[in-house]
């Protein structure tokens, strides 16, 4: 583990210093602090606000994931949110959903590998929200002739995405439906490997595939999908707030498009906390928007700032208040098993 995270971190911050090359290198650096410098404090304040109330509504919707599997509390719920997202912030590969996954296992006696399994089944409420909001921006964007190659690439990007999510729910049904024959399969495949590290891996399977819990009826589907679209619509709602801080007069309905665009840019492996693949998409939502790259790059520079540093504080906090040693929410195994 820790010669993958040396690697990983190393090759992240080479291909963020790389796209911050390419978002510099368009702009005059003056004109850049100018326009940072003039945004209206209050105004990014609130946007941090908005980005801290999106926490309470992922926990209330792991809840409802979860529901099926175990009764856990809003405030064990939040606090992993927390944590996780934060890690995400500072720890490469996307570490932060293994660690609040951890986390819920030891606050509320229930299998990590089982809440990481519930995970999966967020993050592919938050992929087909993003194949939405993709759509939507497409549709009511008109992009400029010399970005007609970035209409062409999200839409390939979004067919890529929606092959994956198929793939993804196939998977689940098929753990959900069929687990025997699943996991035989994949005992199959690892037939080359020793037997010894072939059962720790069937045994994690096994664990993960207990958390793939499909909702049971009408309401557990309508609230997930109803706290999915509320924490994507208070993204674009702090990227407006964002924007009118700089003083640029973005129609909300542009928000779709930098909220894909700024999405898929975060998929990127990169350094810890996004830096650089985050602040050239956004540069370039802007840019098909119809702004300069100064304020392109302006704006993404504040919106990571304004969801970066509310995040680490936050979880910060929440990991001072949760009694558990750090070594335990970064076991492979979780501290539940």
């Amino acid at each position: 583990m820790n010669r993958a995270f040396d690697w990983k971190f190393w090759a992240g911050l080479v291909i963020s210093a790389a796209f911050l090359y390419l978002a510099l290198a368009r702009v005059d650096l003056p004109r850049l602090w100018e326009i940072i410098g003039s945004a209206d404090p209050f105004l990014l304040l609130a946007a941090a606000v908005v980005v801290l109330i999106q926490y309470p509504l992922r926990a209330f919707r792991w809840g409802v994931l979860l529901a099926p599997l175990q009764a856990t509390t809003f405030r064990n719920r939040l606090l992993a949110t927390l944590v996780g997202f934060a890690a995400n912030c500072v720890l490469p590969a996307r570490l932060g959903e293994f660690i609040r996954a951890n986390y819920l296992g030891a606050s509320e006696e229930l299998s990590g590998s089982s809440a990481l399994g519930t995970v999966l089944v967020e993050r592919l409420f938050d992929g087909l929200t993003l194949l939405a909001i993709l759509a939507v921006g497409l549709y009511v964007t008109e992009f400029p002739a010399v970005y007609g190659y970035l209409a062409t690439g999200l839409r390939a990007a979004g067919f890529a995405l929606l092959s994956a999510y198929i793939l993804l729910i196939l998977l689940l049904v098929g753990f959900k439906w069929k687990a025997a024959a699943c996991l035989t399969l994949i005992d199959r495949i690892l037939f080359l490997l020793p037997k010894r590290f072939r059962t720790r891996v069937m045994e994690a399977v096994w664990k993960f595939s207990l958390g793939i819990v499909l909702l049971k009826g009408a309401r557990g589907w309508f609230f997930a999908a109803l706290y999915s679209c509320a924490v994507w619509l208070f993204a674009m709602i702090q990227i407006k707030v964002v924007a009118v801080s700089l003083g640029l007069d973005l129609p909300f309905e542009a928000t779709f498009i930098v909220m894909a665009i700024t999405s898929l840019g975060v998929m990127i492996p990169s350094s810890p906390g996004f830096i650089g693949t985050f602040h050239l998409a956004a540069q370039y939502s802007f840019l098909v928007n119809g702004f300069s790259a100064e304020e392109g790059l302006s704006a993404g520079i504040l919106l990571h700032a304004s969801f970066f540093l509310p995040t680490v504080l936050a979880g910060l906090g929440a990991f001072l208040s949760l009694h558990i040693p750090w070594k335990r929410l970064v076991s492979e195994e979780g501290p539940a098993e």
